[in-house]
C-alpha cells in the first residue's frame, strides 16, 4: 500500500468543467427543442394533408361527382354567387366529423412574426373555424372559380397559430381537381405593394423578410416539399423564422 495516490479535481477544475458543459448546453439546447418543435409541426402539417385529401375523395364518392371545381366553383351567378357550393361545403364538412364550429377569426401572426392578425382581412383570409376530432381545425370556401381550403394543423387552442407554421392554405383551381398547396408566386418590395390591388397578399407571400400582413400564405408548397422559399438548397423546417 505504499506510495499509493487518489487523484482528483480541485474545486477550481470542478466549477470550470461545469462552466463549460453550462456554456454548451446554452448553445445547443435551444437549438435542439427548436428542431424538435419543428418536426412536430412538419408532423402535424402531413397529418392534416392526409385528413384534407381524404376527405376531399369521400366528398367526392358521397356525392357521386368526378370534379368538384367543374361541379361546385364553375358555375358563378353574379346575383347568387356560386350557387352550388353550399351543397358541396356541407358534405365535406360532414366527412370530417367537426366537432364544432367558431364564430370568427382567432388571433395569429404572419410568417415572421411582423404582423397580428386579429380579425378577418377580407381576401384570402385564413379561416380555419371548424373544429376537427383530433384538434386540428379547417376551413373551405369556393371564390373566384376555385375551392380554397385552410388548416390549423393544431387548432386554435394550441400554439403558435402562425401562417407558415401550422396554418396553411391549399387551393384546387384547374381542371385536375386536385388539391395543392398554395406557393409564392414573387416577392414586392414595399414600394411596389403601393400600387397593388391586394398588398396584405399579393404575390401569396412567404419569406423572413415581408411585412405584409398575410406573409405565410404561400407557404404551403414550401412546407409540404421542405423546401427554403429564400434558398431552395436547403430545408423549409429547419430554417424557419422563429
Amino acid at each position: 500500500m505504499k506510495n499509493l495516490k487518489f487523484i482528483g479535481f480541485t474545486m477550481a477544475e470542478v466549477l470550470i468543467t461545469l462552466g463549460i458543459i453550462g456554456i454548451i448546453a446554452a448553445m445547443t439546447i435551444p437549438q435542439l427543442i427548436k428542431n424538435y418543435q419543428a418536426k412536430v409541426l412538419e408532423v402535424g402539417l402531413k397529418k392534416s394533408y392526409a385528413n384534407l385529401s381524404n376527405a376531399y375523395l369521400m366528398t367526392k364518392a358521397s356525392l357521386g361527382v368526378s370534379n368538384l371545381r367543374k361541379a361546385f366553383a364553375a358555375n358563378y351567378d353574379s346575383d347568387n354567387g356560386y350557387v352550388d357550393a353550399p351543397i358541396f361545403i356541407d358534405e365535406f364538412y360532414k366527412q370530417l366529423n367537426v366537432v364544432k364550429k367558431l364564430d370568427s377569426i382567432y388571433p395569429m401572426t404572419n410568417f415572421n412574426k411582423t404582423k397580428v392578425i386579429m380579425s378577418d382581412p377580407g381576401r384570402d383570409s385564413p379561416k380555419a373555424l371548424y373544429i376537427l376530432p383530433d384538434g386540428g381545425s379547417i376551413g373551405v370556401d369556393v371564390n373566384n372559380s376555385s375551392i380554397i381550403f385552410w388548416i390549423d394543423t393544431n387548432g386554435p387552442y394550441a400554439k403558435p397559430n402562425r401562417l407558415g407554421f401550422d396554418i396553411f392554405e391549399f387551393r384546387v383551381n384547374d381542371a385536375s381537381d386536385q388539391i395543392k398547396p398554395l406557393k409564392q408566386t414573387r416577392t414586392y418590395t414595399q414600394e411596389e405593394l403601393e400600387d397593388v390591388k391586394w398588398p396584405e397578399v399579393a404575390g401569396s407571400p412567404c419569406n423572413k423578410s415581408s411585412t405584409q400582413l398575410l406573409n405565410g400564405i404561400g407557404c404551403a408548397w414550401f412546407a409540404v416539399n421542405d423546401i427554403s422559399p429564400e434558398e431552395q438548397s436547403k430545408h423549409y423546417w429547419k430554417n424557419l423564422p422563429w
